[in-house]
């Protein structure tokens, strides 16, 4: 049987590569990520980590795909008692905006992770949005581990 997967789509006025930069620079990530800085070369094979404010490992995974202002695609290992699931972030220029399409999935058929994280990527989408488009995030007083509560 085939689980659900979270799809989140949003436009951004922006540019492909200041999203880009949005998405993979960890001073960035902090500011809408609830305070938390993933951390990556950002290349395929290597390691993301994600760690809370207080340096806690809060989740990690491997880059799986790697295509500057395209295309990331990295396993999402939440170190519970569930497989790894993945994460797509996808980049398209359209006009004067770029969409943004976040696929979350490859979850196991009965997924508490699914359920968290379905909770925190609507307020992570919102803080990217309103950080590329005002300069100001309004989610990174939140707690970091709230992304998957």
């Amino acid at each position: 049987m085939s689980t659900p997967k979270l799809v989140y789509v949003t436009q951004i006025l922006t540019t492909p590569a200041k999203l880009w930069e949005a998405l993979t620079n960890p001073d960035f990530i902090q500011q809408y990520w609830f305070g938390c800085r993933n951390t990556s070369t950002w290349k395929e094979g290597d390691v993301i980590e994600s760690r809370s404010p207080e340096g806690k490992l809060e989740w990690h995974g491997k880059i799986l795909k790697s295509v500057p202002e395209r295309e990331l695609v990295f396993s999402f290992d939440h170190l519970a008692d569930e497989p790894p699931s993945r994460v797509t972030f996808k980049v398209e220029a359209q006009g004067e905006s770029v969409q943004l399409t976040i696929t979350h999935d490859e979850f196991q058929e009965i997924s508490a992770i699914r359920d968290r994280v379905s909770n925190g990527w609507p307020s992570i989408i919102e803080g990217i949005k309103t950080l590329l488009e005002t300069g100001h995030a309004d989610n990174s007083d939140k707690s970091c581990a709230a992304s998957a509560k």
